[in-house]
């Protein structure tokens, strides 16, 4: 039996491996574009996440300091009792579902946190420790300070 190459099979001319690594060099560069893509996201997810954790603390401590008392009622339940209500009105924070959310006695609803997996407040004396892990997994707390008693 007599092998024989027809022109065919002579393995890869010049012009297609140029061809081939043009494509391997446009598939990498569109590879890297898309990681720093995915990297950028990441990263604005992050601020979001921190940005919503900072406006949380900064409007707990305004109802702290607006506040006749403060009081732990469960370990995933805070009171404030505000100042001149003429309404009597109790607002409550908690974690019901994914979002933590201020509640009021006399009844409405507003989101505080969204995205929340655990709510956790500990009081110390006049001071309440509050742990929550958000939705990007990390656990953070912040200490308010109760107003003393008159």
């Amino acid at each position: 039996m007599r092998l024989t190459r027809s022109i065919n099979e002579q393995g890869f001319t010049l012009l297609e491996s140029l061809l081939q690594l043009i494509v391997l060099v446009l598939f990498s560069s569109i590879s890297v574009l898309i990681i720093i893509w995915i990297r950028e996201i990441q990263d604005i997810n992050q601020i979001k996440h921190d940005v919503n954790w900072e406006l949380f603390v900064y409007d707990m401590q305004q109802y702290n300091q607006n506040s006749l008392s403060g009081a732990v009622i469960t370990s995933g339940r805070l009171a404030f009792k505000p100042i001149g209500d003429e309404e009597n009105r109790t607002f409550f924070f908690e974690l019901p579902t994914e979002h933590i959310r201020k509640r009021s006695n006399l009844g409405g609803n507003e989101t505080m946190l969204p995205f929340a997996k655990q709510l956790q407040y500990e009081q110390l004396g006049n001071e309440i420790i509050m742990k929550v892990v958000t939705a990007d997994g990390k656990l953070r707390e912040r200490i308010l300070v109760l107003p003393l008693p008159e």
